[in-house]
């Protein structure tokens, strides 16, 4: 009885490495299939990480006023664009650049959030190598464009992501985490403070340089445009980050993703019997693509940009029923009702 039991066992030990082994091959082999899972391990996207940062905020405020002209002649483009744009300084040519630079690199807030800055991305890898991996991915689909910089800065609690000519701009000090206090004394909502936390930093920043490269064709401006519009910068959202998780990619909590899929079915219900979707009134775009605390004719339950959600499992419905469509295909169509039609999308 006890060999028995002894080769029964041995036996269900091996039934289960083999199921286990089954479905592993199942899930990579599945996951080899899926167009977003591509080989990047050749391609080397070349960007530098600049912490312009550090060079404003580790010396004396007299000492780096003093010598800004320095950080031109390193930087040219990306020191007008931060001098000129979004600390509004102006250049050192300036009579009264001295004393507003001055004045801005002594700000006890801005020094403080500069300190909690250094503590949260005094290692910068784990964040670079989201970035490198992106943008591994990028290249991948479009070879030709060029990967931009990445400059680190402190704006004075104005700007998170900015984008200029083979620049990226992440501003650190609107990534402090949603609870800092920062952002209760400049009385930020808290659905804003969803985009402010640190695990999301890279996922914005490299969205931010999608918008500016692949911006919105306005030539047909309704509400399921803007939506499928903002469906494929989500879906190359997918494309460069196709290990992350849903909630990354959008900005989400884990309940607003929770509220989306249950409601879903609802929610293209009601924009049916609406029939809002050709809608071009403003008012009714900015309801569901823009931020907000809630979507507007949903409960408070709901998350802001709703819309933008929404599009986004119509583009992903669309590339799935239309697997000889290439991401670079994608991003050039400009028919957003072409797209809509051919994606069959009915929750």
């Amino acid at each position: 009885m006890n060999t028995y039991k002894i080769l029964l066992q041995k036996y269900n030990n091996h039934a289960l490495k083999l199921l286990f082994f089954v479905i592993l091959s199942f899930i990579l082999s599945s996951c080899k299939n899926d167009k977003l899972y591509v080989d990047v391990r050749n391609i080397d996207p070349e960007f530098e990480v600049v912490r312009f940062d550090s060079l404003l905020f580790e010396s004396h405020p007299d000492t780096v006023a003093l010598n800004a002209g320095k950080l031109f002649n390193s930087y040219p483009a990306f020191s007008e664009l931060y001098f000129y744009h979004i600390i509004k300084t102006g250049t050192p040519e300036r009579r009264d650049f001295y004393d507003i630079f001055t004045l801005f690199l002594s700000d006890y807030d801005i020094r403080m959030a500069y300190e909690k800055t250094r503590k949260l991305y005094r290692d910068f890898n784990p964040y670079r190598e989201k970035l490198y991996s992106a943008f591994q991915h990028y290249k991948y689909y479009f070879p030709n464009r060029n990967v931009p910089d990445i400059y680190l800065m402190m704006t004075g609690f104005n700007q998170s992501v900015v984008t200029a000519e083979d620049i990226l701009g992440i501003g650190v000090d609107k990534f402090l985490g949603e609870d800092a206090r920062y952002y209760d004394q400049l009385q930020i909502s808290n659905y804003l403070r969803k985009r402010m936390n640190p695990e999301v930093m890279p996922f914005e920043a490299v969205k931010g340089w999608i918008v500016t490269e692949f911006p919105f064709n306005d030539s047909v401006n309704n509400l399921v445009s803007n939506m499928i519009y903002h469906g494929k910068v989500l879906y190359l959202m997918d494309a460069f980050f196709p290990n992350a998780p849903d909630s990354l990619k959008i900005a989400f909590a884990a309940k607003d993703i929770a509220w989306c899929r249950q409601s879903e079915e609802d929610v293209w219900l009601y924009m049916m019997e609406k029939k809002i979707l050709f809608d071009d009134n403003r008012m009714l775009i900015k309801k569901f693509i823009e931020d907000a605390p809630f979507t507007g004719p949903f409960t408070k339950e709901s998350p802001g940009r709703v819309g933008q959600w929404v599009g986004w499992q119509i583009v992903r419905n669309y590339m799935n029923k239309n697997k000889e469509v290439s991401i670079p295909q994608l991003m050039k169509n400009n028919d957003y009702q072409q797209i809509l039609m051919q994606s069959g999308y009915n929750p």
